[in-house]
């Protein structure tokens, strides 16, 4: 079986091969693609693969682009973070899903539903994926649970400067440049904030607009940020996000 995988951070592609290894080691990733334009340029240019995992959320935007842009006749499993609302919403319209952080036991079960209905699919309906976005944006994250030391607090997401990952692990930057650790990949907290307060400006970087102290031009088109906490590296916004930047910060 040819297995395509839509995941932009490499530390949940990589556990979603691991579990399709185990699953079955006959398997054959074919590709992992981590934005929309490479993947319509990769369906444009390759024979449609035998079973797709989209995540909903890419680099460079929402996965309905693809669908829209291009007509695929591939059953997808969807990774998601999204509410029970959400996930009902799946499998009345007889699409699968994986709930993010991955399970084995999870990915068996969709992956034998696959193999049980896959002569009934029914393609992807682009309506019931935004109806699932808006209502996930419509209940904002109001607070996080964080890591300091041996102990877990909470803390207000409204007050964190940023989120960004190193080295496989998510962390929050407070005004106060504390780091805490934040057990949620970048994605998922993506997903889930306010999307009026928080833009993800690259594959590593979610920034809070009331922290945004100074934005400067860069080169490659890209723009450089000033945060009201200091990290030892160039905050930039990618090439591909300028323009929605932009457009978010006249919101």
């Amino acid at each position: 079986m040819n297995v395509l995988i839509f995941e932009d951070e490499i530390h949940s592609a990589n556990m979603l091969v691991k579990l399709l290894e185990q699953y079955d080691p006959e398997i054959r990733i074919v590709d992992i693609i981590g934005s929309v334009e490479n993947g319509i340029h990769w369906f444009k240019s390759h024979p449609f693969p035998d079973l797709i995992f989209q995540d909903i959320r890419l680099s460079d935007g929402d996965c309905f682009s693809i669908y829209e842009a291009v007509q695929v006749p591939t059953p997808v499993i969807f990774t998601t973070a999204y509410s029970s609302y959400a996930i009902q919403s799946f499998r009345v319209n007889n699409i699968d899903y994986l709930l993010k952080p991955y399970d084995f036991k999870d990915l068996k079960k969709a992956i034998d539903k696959f193999k049980a209905v896959k002569a009934y699919h029914m393609p992807v309906e682009n309506k019931i994926l935004r109806e699932i976005l808006e209502e996930r944006k419509a209940i904002p994250r109001q607070r996080i649970l964080v890591k300091t030391g041996d102990n877990f607090k909470t803390v207000r997401c409204s007050d964190l400067v940023c989120f960004y990952s190193e080295d496989g692990l998510t962390f929050a930057l407070t005004p106060e440049n504390r780091r805490l650790i934040v057990d949620e990949t970048l994605s998922t907290l993506e997903d889930q904030l306010n999307a009026a307060q928080f833009f993800r400006i690259s594959r590593k970087f979610i920034v809070n607009i009331d922290h945004i102290i100074k934005i400067t031009q860069w080169f490659n088109n890209r723009l450089k940020l000033q945060l009201s906490a200091n990290l030892d590296e160039d905050i930039l916004v990618s090439r591909e996000r300028v323009t929605k930047f932009k457009q978010w910060l006249n919101l």
